[in-house]
């Protein structure tokens, strides 16, 4: 099936202010569009749709079937069946979801009215994304990160990226030699951008470079350069600190740049790790949207005055003029 109804990493902003229908109060018992569920189901009258279609098309005396009425008709099959979907796993669209949509329509469009022009339905189907976010919460929690970012490796270096091993070689012996590392960085690394400082590239967390960088850059001893190739080049690499962020690892750094580079560490595992979370939350609602779109759409009756069910696409197809 094609047809996808929210856009779930914004759920919980998604802008449903359009989405209006009536509340209910008073209207005919005839019924324009019912799902079922497992033991549950949802009904949207005739009168809850005429006076929806009063509001949106004022001159359609005769509340013939229009694409109003179908997109409209779409909507609401698409959100009751996630809340019917929601309750069969233990989710339950509270007064709390509720009230938060009402602020938030309400701070959209401060001329909203909860019980006005279909506004409570409104309120109903932002309720029911802000339960399906939070029950994708519930589900992956965030993770501590205090741990991780403790044991989080940062490689201090510089280098001297150079065409051939033999280049390499040649520097290595440079140095050995007594020539200044900073120097010929400056003069022959093809990285300008380091070169330009001495070859320095700072304090990286682990993974910035490429495995074979790193991997010499770990095993390297501090202050004796050692010799890497990668798909760049050959580099020749000076290590002044690696490991996590302790005196023993990194003895370059002072206090205050210890500090500081721990505090990055847990910046950086909090952001890895907030991804992670937010990626699995994702998959979760895409699934729950594939259910919603698999299990329900033969679940669906719309009453031919206002179009038909397509249940491959799941949308209502407006009916041609009467």
């Amino acid at each position: 099936m094609q047809r996808r109804r929210i856009s779930w990493p914004a759920a919980t902003a998604a802008a449903l202010v359009v989405l209006l229908a009536a509340s209910g109060c008073g209207a005919s018992a005839e019924t324009a569009a019912e799902i079922s569920g497992a033991g549950r189901s949802a009904q949207y009258t005739v009168g809850e749709l005429t006076d929806y279609l009063a509001t949106v098309d004022p001159d359609n005396e005769a509340r013939a079937p229009r694409a109003a009425a179908a997109d409209w008709l779409t909507d609401w099959v698409f959100f009751s069946a996630v809340e019917l979907e929601l309750a069969d796993r233990g989710v339950t669209v509270t007064n709390e979801h509720e009230s938060r949509s009402v602020n938030e329509l309400t701070l959209a469009d401060p001329e909203f009215v909860p019980g006005a022009a279909g506004g409570d339905v409104a309120i109903r189907q932002r309720a029911v994304v802000f339960a399906a976010a939070q029950w994708a919460e519930q589900e992956v929690p965030a993770p501590p990160v205090s741990a991780v970012a403790a044991g989080l490796r940062y490689l201090c270096s510089r280098h001297i990226l150079v065409e051939s091993r033999q280049d390499a070689e040649l520097i290595l012996e440079q140095l050995a030699a007594g020539a200044d590392f900073a120097v010929l960085a400056s003069l022959l690394s093809l990285d300008a951008a380091s070169g330009s400082r001495g070859g320095d590239l700072g304090c990286a967390p682990e993974g910035s470079f490429v495995a074979p960088f790193e991997e010499a850059g770990y095993n390297a001893e501090l202050g004796e350069p050692v010799l890497a190739e990668t798909q760049f080049g050959f580099h020749v690499i000076d290590v002044a600190g690696a490991g996590p962020p302790t005196p023993e690892n990194h003895p370059h750094l002072d206090d205050a740049a210890l500090e500081q580079l721990a505090a990055n560490a847990e910046a950086a595992v909090q952001q890895a790790a907030q991804a992670a979370v937010q990626s699995e939350r994702q998959r979760l609602l895409v699934d729950l949207q594939e259910a919603v779109l698999a299990d329900y759409a033969s679940r669906v009756k719309i009453d031919e005055r206002y179009g038909y069910w397509d249940p491959e696409q799941f949308v209502v197809v407006a009916a041609p003029p009467g």
